[in-house]
């Protein structure tokens, strides 16, 4: 089978800048910002050997596959019945997303899955049945059963599904090590959720922000006892919180309904808060050095759109007609990004919206531009960065490399072999891996 020109041109992109990147531990990789800037890209590209294998997934499940070593970590959720998510427009047009639609979970005895995969050749290693069951809680046509990331730290694998609220750890060879269930909570207009786990020096870190009984915690990777807890207000939100290591601390940001807040890794205290956001988070946040960036876009939202400096303390929240303070750098409405998060490049902040790339300078928060991709579809991947490169991924498998920097150059346009893509590629061994709704790529 041959598959469409993108293989040669990404293929040699990423054994350019994945020389020195040994693992992808986490939803977005090492940082959580889907950064990987350690090796050069050449200007040119010669044909490659494009998809080296490809590997049927069971059942559903839009979580990024992540790696260790030779390993990659990938989750699904199987059932006897076919529910491979839908796209957009497909999503939002089926009855069952309709506001007031009233979704029931599918009645269904279902398996979620833990899968390791060998790196080089593509097959499956292990297999653990995590936890079996009903659905409590519907999902939104587009969204999946398992679309939380796992994370690893090279010895465990942690691995969390919110539809039945499930953590579980596991050894490199597949043995369960330690689970805890926090249990299953229903989201707003039946969405399902989606918040992936971030790991923070010996702790694994969960938000869960839900309609009822929305908290963070941490828990220890040894035991999987709790080390803290923190309740936030109750309000659906998918955002994955950040570990921000800046110059002056390390930092936990948990975006939520209403709220950011960064807490201590370590014992939990918050530390700032910005308040009165006049909407809820599909994204996660990003940073660079000393500058963390949040925001999101929603029908009736502000799309608010914060830059906050390090060594910020109390309640930061900007009064009514402000645009900065002495911790915020600077502050925008109608700029804030949807479902793919934000990513940083040398001084430029980059963020994906419906087909358009929007471009922004990180300190002065001035928009050097906006721009439509050619023909895009939607896009719900996270951008990645690649040296001085951008790879962005839509739904339909169009592949966009774009020139970094404060012009806009699309520099190739290419297509992957047609499946629903909604995870956000994660790099491996000198390999790029793309999840779509059937298939594990791997691209060499």
């Amino acid at each position: 089978m041959r598959f469409p020109s993108i293989i040669p041109i990404v293929a040699t992109l990423i054994l350019a800048s994945v020389a020195s990147t040994e693992d992808w531990p986490q939803f977005r990789g090492p940082t959580g910002t889907s950064v990987a800037t350690t090796a050069d890209i050449p200007a040119s590209w010669e044909l490659g050997q494009g998809i080296v294998w490809k590997l049927a997934l069971p059942g559903q499940g839009w979580s990024q596959p992540i790696t260790s070593g030779n390993l990659i970590f990938v989750t699904t959720a199987v059932s006897d019945q076919p529910l491979k998510p839908k796209g957009f427009i497909t999503g939002v047009m089926d009855p069952r997303s309709r506001p007031g639609s009233k979704a029931t979970a599918p009645s269904i005895d279902m398996q979620w899955n833990l899968h390791a995969i060998d790196q080089k050749t593509g097959k499956e290693l292990w297999k653990q049945t995590v936890v079996t069951g009903k659905p409590k809680y519907p999902i939104h046509p587009s969204n999946s059963f398992a679309t939380e990331t796992p994370a690893t730290n090279g010895k465990q694998v942690f691995v969390y599904f919110g539809a039945t609220g499930t953590l579980a750890c596991f050894d490199m060879e597949g043995k369960e090590q330690w689970k805890r269930e926090f249990g299953a909570f229903p989201m707003t207009e039946g969405f399902g959720t989606g918040a992936s786990l971030c790991y923070a020096d010996g702790k694994v870190i969960l938000q869960n922000c839900n309609e009822e009984s929305s908290f963070i915690t941490a828990l220890d990777v040894e035991s999987g006892s709790e080390s803290w807890r923190v309740s936030r207000s109750a309000g659906s939100a998918w955002a994955t919180p950040l570990l921000w290591k800046n110059s002056l601390r390390s930092e936990v940001i948990s975006c939520g309904r209403g709220a950011v807040i960064s807490l201590d890794p370590q014992l939990g205290k918050e530390l700032w808060r910005v308040g009165n956001l006049d909407t809820s988070f599909s994204s996660s946040p990003t940073a660079f050095q000393d500058l963390l960036f949040f925001g999101n876009s929603a029908p009736g939202s502000s799309g608010p759109l914060y830059a906050v400096k390090a060594g910020a303390a109390g309640d930061i929240t900007l009064k009514k007609g402000e645009t900065k303070s002495t911790y915020v750098q600077w502050f925008k409405t109608g700029a804030g990004p949807g479902m793919p998060s934000p990513v940083v490049h040398d001084g430029l902040l980059y963020i994906l919206g419906t087909g358009i790339l929007n471009c922004y300078d990180i300190q002065s928060g001035e928009r050097l531009y906006r721009e439509r991709l050619p023909k895009a579809a939607s896009f719900a991947a996270c951008p990645l960065v690649l040296k001085d490169k951008l790879l962005l991924l839509d739904e339909n498998g169009q592949a966009f490399v774009v020139q970094t920097g404060r012009q806009f150059k699309v520099l190739a346009t290419h297509a992957l072999p047609k499946e629903t893509y909604w995870a956000s590629p994660a790099l491996g061994s000198q390999c790029l891996l793309i999840r779509g709704t059937d298939h594990l790529y791997c691209i060499r």
